[in-house]
């Protein structure tokens, strides 16, 4: 038995070493068995390299599709240091031929993506980085003033809206002056041409003024400025009913008969804001920047009078300070509405004259220094003048043409026209003098029109009872991209100048430079300096930020006169807790 016994043991275990049981997960063994022989042993080594090449493709083609745990015992390529682990294309993988750009190895140069650039070097050049104090003043420095104006659309406390002003000490701003005959090409900071001028922008520390007008309460009679309750009974497509809904903001007695065509609506100043420049520009009267008899009072020409908002507002100061407003527009419709919305504010007789005709003609050749030169000889005739105009009397105001010019201005108020109201399509800071604004100055040539073809169609009867029938196509809407592209595209003819050639020429027309300009809101402040520079002025200018109701709405610019003392010689700013713990 136990011979027996032994002989069993023994032909169960040569079964074992020569047929193996396979376990799940693990390769059969390849040790060759007692007496198997060599081809056999030879056959079995290649099928079972086979079988392993074969299970390691299939893991790394299953991996690459749904990046799922490999199966038991089949390595995965990101485990595998063979030579195709390198061409894994994920930025996560390693390897030395990774195509990702944030992994190294030698063929790091086949990312796809392009190369960042160094701007290390260049890092001095950016505006922020180029710093101007008292030993290195910047040749403009625009110093921004925010002014709080509240009515009663204010449905809030105004100390809801106050937030710290931050502003820059270190900023120093040279004095004022005027430099006509030197016009060097002015350029943003950091301009590394020794011949460019250079703009600095700081800020007046902000003192926030309270509300002084009756807040929205329950049973409190008043009139609000904005108003809904009354239907537009204007076309929406000419009128907005945004527009029509604030239009006692516009004017304060609009409900007695003011007049606005539909331009009016949205290019007429707020009153407000309206009469808050024309405080200012008596501040600048009554200090000396103007001179001029102080019996007097000064004689200020807005430019570009519409319907009279701001010729209005200066008809309010007293006349020892502003003793006439020559109000210029090339639409006489216009003139006759704002000499009638005058009349309804009571403004005297006297102070106002509206004149029709191009503004730029009358700055370019009817003034110069504040002095009328039309009269006098000159070597240069202008290129062209304009037609005459029949001078009537309109509520009680005298309107016609250049012979109600006066013989001398002191100052120019422009508001001029800001290419629609797209304007905001350009971005916070987009608005370029030089590049978005566009004034005529001489009316387009006159193009014959072309011959009647009615008699040739023979069915040209048509055409007048198909302008009843068919409706008008509506106009497609364009994308932001396409109306920026488009944006104050001029498709008539006629010569055009920009923004600060306006202000160049503004500025040889009055004898104190002083020049009062309305912006949009979104006026980068940089250029505007550079257009300041170009135009002659040199040193410092204000530019005012009327926020109604904490809202910015517009901005203006104020040249000619001394600004520097509101930001040299502040005193220190408080540091806050925060930053003293950083």
């Amino acid at each position: 038995r136990r011979s027996l016994l032994v002989l069993a043991v023994t032909s169960w275990i040569s079964c074992i070493l020569q047929t193996g049981p396979k376990m799940e997960g693990q390769e059969r063994s390849n040790s060759m068995p007692v007496g198997e022989s060599s081809g056999n042993s030879n056959n079995k080594r290649k099928n079972n390299h086979r079988r392993n090449r074969n299970r390691n493709r299939n893991a790394r083609s299953a991996d690459s599709t749904t990046r799922s745990p490999h199966p038991n015992n089949s390595r995965s390529p990101i485990q595998n240091n063979n030579k195709n682990n390198n061409k894994s294309k994920s930025p996560h993988r390693g390897g030395s031929m990774s195509r990702s750009p944030m992994r190294g190895g030698k063929n790091n140069n086949k990312s796809r993506s392009p190369p960042r650039r160094n701007n290390s070097s260049r890092r001095g050049h950016h505006p922020r980085h180029y710093q101007h104090n008292a030993e290195n003043p910047a040749d403009m420095t625009v110093i921004c003033n925010r002014c709080d104006l509240w009515d009663s659309a204010a449905h809030f406390q105004p100390d809801e809206t106050h937030q710290p002003n931050h502003y820059n000490t270190d900023v120093f701003a040279k004095p004022y002056h005027f430099a006509p005959d030197v016009s060097p090409t002015a350029s943003l900071p950091g301009s590394a041409s020794p011949d460019c001028g250079t703009v600095a922008i700081a800020r007046v520390p902000h003192h926030f003024v309270k509300c002084d007008i009756p807040l929205r309460a329950e049973g409190q009679a008043y009139c609000d400025v904005v108003d809904t309750s009354i239907p537009n009974p204007h076309d929406p497509e000419v009128v907005h009913d945004k527009y029509w809904a604030q239009r006692r903001r516009l004017f304060s007695k609009f409900d007695q008969g003011i007049q606005l065509d539909g331009q009016g609506f949205y290019s007429v100043t707020p009153e407000i804001i309206a009469d808050h420049v024309a405080k200012r520009v008596a501040e600048l009267a009554t200090s000396d920047v103007i001179p001029h008899d102080a019996s007097a009072g000064i004689v200020i020409l807005d430019a570009f009078c519409g319907c009279g908002g701001n010729s209005i507002a200066f008809g309010k100061i007293p006349a020892n300070i502003i003793s006439k407003v020559v109000c210029v527009d090339t639409d006489r419709s216009k003139l006759l509405k704002a000499a009638h919305n005058a009349s309804l504010y009571g403004i005297p007789k006297e102070k106002l004259v509206f004149v029709e005709c191009n503004s730029i003609f009358i700055l370019q050749h009817c003034y110069k220094d504040g002095q009328f030169i039309l009269d006098q000889p000159t070597a240069q005739l202008p290129p062209y003048m304009p037609p005459p105009v029949m001078p009537i009397v309109h509520a009680g105001y005298h309107v016609g043409g250049l012979d109600l010019l006066p013989r001398r201005i002191d100052a120019v108020f422009m508001d001029p026209p800001w290419g629609g109201v797209d304007y905001e399509v350009l971005g916070k800071n987009g608005y370029d003098l030089q590049k978005n604004m566009k004034i005529q100055v001489s009316p387009p040539v006159p193009v014959a029109p072309p011959e009647d073809d009615y008699e040739a169609d023979g069915d040209g009867c048509d055409d007048f009872f198909d302008t009843f029938a068919a409706p008008k196509p509506k106009a497609k809407q364009m994308s932001q991209k396409a109306r920026k592209a488009n944006f104050n595209k001029q498709a008539e003819g006629g010569h055009f100048i920009d923004g600060m050639e306006l202000l160049r020429v503004a500025a040889k027309a009055v004898s104190a430079r002083v020049v009062v300009y309305d912006l949009p809101r979104n006026t980068n402040k940089l250029t505007l300096g550079k257009c300041a520079l170009g135009a002659g002025y040199r040193g410092n200018m204000k530019l005012d930020e009327h926020y109604l109701n904490g809202r910015l709405k517009t901005v203006t610019a104020y040249f000619g006169g001394e600004f520097s003392d509101l930001i040299n010689n502040l005193p220190p700013r408080p540091r806050s807790k925060s930053v003293d713990n950083m």
